[in-house]
């Protein structure tokens, strides 16, 4: 009785919300391994920007600033926008007005080729929504939409969740209504790894500053693991944000941190989201928020496209690495990504020669520095067989 009356609550909503003009042509994200991929079979890559309020400012009639925004955002190249639709404490968006408003969002992001992660349970403690409804409604939206994802929960385990979003069991529930051909993760997961039960999973990195400021980037290694052990594409959906100051455990103002960090990210083989004070407002970010995020971009251009498909994540001095050592007191630490005979380097923290040591059979192809950090290209020449 109760799949039948969550099928009805579906099939109703999908009605009332279609629009006479709404014609959709296209198929939405698929997930092949730990990748997605766009309906022609190209890889997708991930490249979101935190944007919760575009929801809301479409809601309260503000559509200009919004698709000021999504202007924005296109030219940059992004790909992704996380949204919210509902909110108490950052701003006040009902759930009612959060549906409402969310197609027209879904028609402006997709005249500019953007993609949306759409955010479903927020600030539940406070707003106390019927989450199976508000999910379904999401649901039915979304299934029209090419351009749709869905997290079911924002950081499920917070404290500003309300009990029952806790429980991976009821977000499991939950995620049983999106249909199977919109890519649906149940909320980010660096609390526990159940909640990493979609096909696709979310984690929120620690945002510790120890190692000398560079901690948050360091920690964004361990993205690796999670992608291999979850064998689905992991995004670092919402990491240390960018602001005009530092605070402690919260923000970060350094642009060299933010394009080792991105770099990093895409070493382990994760998509990644920019994360800013700003971006909580979908505010397009200014002064040093702005320089962040430019340096945090630049990491596209300085690897592959298709880099994180293939090769093996490794620490330096890890066996099979191509780096044996390095000078540990110099440097803050070593990671690269080997893909059959050429490897990345990524070098942080750096603090005059890294004394970078090769194993036998490599050599450097190209080193680019940027500030303290080094960028490095390097090939492997195959032995030469026996006479």
């Amino acid at each position: 009785m109760q799949r039948v009356l969550i099928f009805f609550i579906v099939a109703v909503s999908s009605l009332a919300l279609r629009g006479p003009a709404d014609v959709f042509i296209g198929d939405h994200l698929r997930v092949s391994g730990t990748s997605f991929h766009k309906a022609d079979g190209s890889l997708f890559q991930w490249r979101g920007i935190t944007a919760f309020r575009l929801v809301e400012l479409v809601a309260t009639g503000r559509q200009a600033e919004a698709a000021a925004f999504l202007d924005w955002a296109a030219s940059r190249q992004l790909t992704v926008v996380r949204v919210f639709t509902m909110a108490r404490r950052l701003f006040v968006l009902a759930p009612a007005d959060g549906i409402r408003a969310l197609p027209e969002l879904l028609r402006m992001a997709a005249a500019r080729g953007l993609h949306v992660e759409i955010v479903g349970l927020v600030d539940t403690k406070d707003v106390a929504p019927d989450a199976a409804a508000h999910v379904s409604r999401i649901a039915a939206i979304a299934s029209r939409f090419p351009n749709a994802l869905v997290e079911i929960a924002n950081e499920p385990a917070h404290p500003t969740q309300a009990a029952a979003i806790h429980d991976v069991a009821e977000l499991r529930r939950l995620a049983a209504l999106v249909p199977a051909t919109v890519p649906v993760s149940l909320g980010s997961a660096e609390e526990s790894a159940s909640f990493a039960g979609g096909n696709y999973a979310t984690f929120h990195f620690p945002r510790t500053a120890v190692a000398g400021g560079w901690g948050h980037v360091v920690g964004l290694a361990e993205g690796a693991r999670l992608v291999r052990d979850w064998a689905k594409p992991v995004i670092s959906d919402e990491p240390i944000g960018a602001a005009e100051q530092p605070i402690a455990g919260r923000r970060d103002n350094d642009p060299e941190r933010f394009l080792a960090a991105a770099l990093l990210t895409r070493l382990a083989g994760m998509g990644a989201t920019f994360h800013y004070e700003e971006g909580l407002q979908a505010r397009i970010p200014t002064g040093r928020e702005l320089q962040c995020f430019a340096r945090w971009n630049e990491a596209w251009s300085l690897l592959p496209e298709t880099m994180e498909r293939s090769g093996v994540f490794r620490e330096a001095g890890a066996p099979l690495s191509a780096i044996r050592s390095f000078a540990r007191d110099r440097v803050t630490a070593v990671f690269e990504r080997q893909a059959d005979l050429s490897t990345y380097v990524l070098a942080l923290g750096v603090r005059g020669d890294p004394a970078l040591e090769w194993r036998e059979g490599w050599t450097v192809s190209e080193s680019r520095r940027f500030g303290t950090i080094h960028l490095i290209t390097a090939r492997h020449a195959p032995r030469a067989p026996a006479p």
